[in-house]
């Protein structure tokens, strides 16, 4: 093949040459000899006509003096050429004086003759005179030949000169193009062969030499480029067989091509006994049909990357959980596509998957199902109910657990979880499901036939088995429960409905008085579905600012005098209107939104309270606010100075109201808040007193400055005058009205619709009072814009003992 392709580059070569010699130097050449051939022909026949110039000259002399002897030397001289074949002198008459003429040269065939004449002349005195006529005829082909003689002289010479350059370049591709481009295929065939690469032997500062140079180089590059592939080959070997993996390659018919020695040491089986086999073999036989689905769509080419779990069966029949991923080999020269496969186990994995279900599903307190986990088999128990299925859930919470938690500690609420727990479950059947939701809050699902009758059973033996003292190691305590009860599918149509039912009726229960349950009816429902659109109102007035302060005035009975007012909150709906406060305050005391409101409340009465102290009209008035039991919490004193501080108003002007329910709900630590706040200056005003039960026992705890009569005695003083209610009233009044004399506290008459009340409280001795007689509650600018004839004079406030100093 060397000589063949050595051959082939001088064939080659010699074509490209004798192509160009002869596409460039023939047409040179033939240009050449006809250009040469003419210049020549002109060049003889120019000289030609130089030598009969010259000869008539000559002749000039000998002609005049008729000198005929020389006449005739001159002629024979002349003839001497051998181009002239005829010369003739003629006189200047015309008559030949000479004749000389080569007959031989005459009669040469398809010759060609050429005459030259020129008259001779001669000068004498400066007047030429013409003496005779010089006729030469020479052979135009015997220029032409000797033209053609030295042109071919040259020609040879060209010639010569061509062929030397040829065999110059011929010699030059040998050696310097031919020989390195050999040995250079020589090498390349050499590696072919033997694998083993070689470099070629030559040096040169010219191209091929860089060429050789590069090629030696990039054979270097190739050997070291080999072995750092054979160590990298070596490497991953290594690694394949001892990584702590099983890895394995499938082909595009599923059958097991390779598997690493660690695939084989964690199944168990033998190279030779899997080499070949189909893998979905290995798959036990619940999980082939997934195994096979997500294998297919790994092959059809709708996923390059394909991860899923599935059951592997080891060589010993165990059963092994596995993690399979799958990428395709998208190596087009290797036999048939394959995959390159990783299989994890992931049997820890999924014991301790199912165990953190298990504790996610759990109440880690009680042992109990928690809210996913009981929501998880109500749903489950839903889904496989047919049409007769009878369903019931069981939703109750302790009444005052709370108060466990806040007296006794959370360690004791935990034992009483825990006893409760222990007792509920022996009510239950084995099928009966039983679940904490967290904190005091226990549901039981009942899924047998007459669920509903059971329920209610169950539900009188939680509220009889709760009444029982619950020993807590040394003390006792007797705990009770309300229950709620719902049924499937009468109340509704999911877990998530269900429980929503039973919740609402166990509210339902524990506002009717607690320790005791109640079943759900659609009404309950509909009551739940208004409560919480009014919880949405208050979270859009909160956010929208439609929560507004109107202000009614307290006032001197007597005087009718105004001294103060009380900040009545509204919600002031864009759409509905102004919305009854029963209504959005109790939502709001039961969702937590009261401590907003309040905060709002509070902020609204001190910018009202600036505002007046800022007029001369009001600024001896002072601002009274109701304020809920929720609003007792440890920070309330640091957060009110902050914001009367903030208002740079006159704290004694400032009364908040509580209600007795206030001091009975919130009775541990409230005395030690209350007296913190009266130390800003504030004073305390009992709103609706004798609506509670222990009113006389509070009111000698608390340090509050005024007492509140409630609308309901006031309005008893409506009925005729010497009836038995009238009388009563009186008498209640009255009594209030020494009572609070005694402890130095004011009065205040809530509710005074008429004159008559008026006149009769004013015997019983009540000097301060507000209700619609004295005007309804309006907002503060209503009352700011009041010229001062429009309102009598001012009683000032400690006069009326409202200050925390009485």
């Amino acid at each position: 093949m060397l000589r063949l392709v050595k051959t082939s580059t001088q064939r080659k070569f010699l074509a490209i040459m004798f192509a160009a010699l002869i596409a460039v130097n023939g047409p040179l050449l033939i240009t050449f000899f006809i250009v040469t051939k003419n210049t020549l022909e002109r060049e003889m026949i120019a000289k030609k006509r130089v030598l009969l110039d010259a000869n008539s000259k000559a002749l000039s002399k000998v002609l005049w003096d008729f000198d005929y002897e020389n006449l005739r030397k001159w002629a024979g001289a002349i003839a001497n050429d051998r181009d002239i074949f005829t010369i003739e002198i003629l006189d200047d008459n015309g008559k030949s004086l000479a004749l000389i003429s080569k007959s031989d040269d005459r009669n040469l065939p398809n010759s060609e003759e050429t005459l030259f004449s020129k008259e001779i002349t001669h000068t004498v005195d400066g007047t030429e005179h013409v003496v005779g006529t010089l006729r030469i005829r020479f052979i135009s082909d015997r220029i032409s030949n000797a033209a053609m003689r030295e042109v071919g002289k040259s020609a040879i010479l060209f010639i010569v000169s061509t062929i030397s350059v040829l065999v110059a370049a011929l010699l030059a591709n040998r050696f310097m193009i031919s020989r390195p481009l050999s040995r250079l295929n020589a090498a390349i065939e050499a590696t072919q062969r033997s694998g083993i690469r070689k470099r070629v032997d030559w040096t040169s500062s010219d191209e091929l030499g860089r060429v050789t140079s590069a090629f030696n180089d990039m054979q270097e590059s190739l050997d070291q480029d080999e072995a750092k592939l054979i160590k990298a080959n070596k490497r991953l070997a290594f690694l394949y067989n001892n990584t702590p993996v099983m890895l394995y390659s499938i082909d595009r018919e599923d059958r097991i091509i390779k598997v690493s020695d660690y695939w084989l040491h964690a199944t168990g089986y033998f190279r030779k006994d899997v080499i070949g086999r189909k893998f979905s073999e290995f798959i036990q036989c619940d999980f082939q049909d997934d195994y096979l689905t997500n294998r297919a769509m790994l092959s059809n080419g709708k996923n390059e990357t394909l991860e899923f779990t599935s059951v592997f069966q080891k060589a010993d029949g165990t059963r092994l959980d596995v993690l399979i991923t799958e990428a395709k080999d998208f190596d087009d020269s290797s036999s048939g596509r394959r995959s390159l496969s990783v299989m994890t186990d992931i049997s820890k994995l999924k014991a301790a998957e199912a165990e953190i279900l298990r504790q996610a599903r759990t109440d880690f307190l009680t042992g109990l199902l928690n809210r996913e986990g009981f929501a998880d088999r109500l749903n489950a128990a839903i889904e496989s109910a047919d049409d007769s299925a009878d369903i019931a859930v069981l939703f109750f919470d302790l009444d005052r657990f709370k108060w466990v938690n806040d007296n006794l500690g959370h360690f004791a609420g935990d034992r009483v979880l825990q006893s409760v727990t222990r007792e509920i479950g022996h009510l239950l059947e084995e099928d009966d499901c039983f679940g904490r939701f967290g904190g005091d809050e226990f549901a039981i699902m009942l899924n047998c036939e007459s669920a509903k009758k059971r329920a209610v059973e169950l539900a009188t033996k939680i509220n009889r088995t709760l009444n029982r003292p619950i020993d807590l190691g040394g003390r006792t305590l007797q705990t009770s429960a309300s229950v709620g009860i719902s049924f499937y599918p009468e109340n509704a149509s999911s877990a998530e409905e269900l429980l929503k039912a039973s919740d609402v009726a166990m509210y339902r229960q524990k506002n009717s008085g607690r320790n005791g349950f109640c079943v759900f009816n659609e009404q309950f429902g509909r009551e739940a579905a208004q409560q919480l659109e009014v919880k949405e109102n208050i979270s859009e007035a909160l956010e929208n600012g439609w929560f507004k302060l109107h202000f009614q005035p307290i006032v001197d009975l007597k005087s009718r005098s105004t001294i103060g007012f009380e900040g009545l909150l509204r919600l002031d709906h864009p759409e509905k209107g102004v919305l009854p406060p029963l209504e959005y305050i109790r939502a709001a005391e039961q969702t937590g939104g009261i401590l907003e409101i309040g905060d709002l409340v509070l902020d609204l009465g001190l910018e009202a309270l600036e505002r007046m102290q800022s007029s001369s009209k009001w600024r001896s008035t002072y601002v009274a606010l109701n304020f809920s039991a929720a609003q007792f919490l440890p920070d309330l004193p640091v957060k009110l100075a902050q914001k009367l501080a903030a208002r740079a108003v006159d704290p004694e002007s400032l009364v908040l109201e509580i209600t007795e329910t206030t001091l009975m709900q919130n009775s541990m630590g409230l005395d030690g808040l209350i007296e913190d706040i009266r130390g800003l200056g504030c004073s305390f005003a009992l709103d609706d007193f004798g609506t509670g039960f222990s009113s006389l026992s509070y009111m000698n705890r608390f340090p509050v400055d005024t007492v509140k009569i409630d609308r309901s005695f006031i309005k008893g003083l409506d009925d005729a005058s010497g009836s038995e209610r009238n009388h009563k009233t009186s008498a209640l009044i009255e009594a209030i009205v020494g009572l609070s004399r005694k402890l130095n506290l004011n009065v205040i008459a809530e509710g005074i619709e008429c004159e008559a009340q008026l006149d009769r409280l004013i015997d019983i001795g009540v000097e301060t009072g507000q209700g619609f007689l004295f005007g309804k509650a309006q907002p503060l600018d209503a009352f700011l814009a009041l010229q001062p004839q429009d309102r009598p004079e001012i009683v000032p406030v400690t006069d009326l003992k409202l200050s925390n100093t009485g």
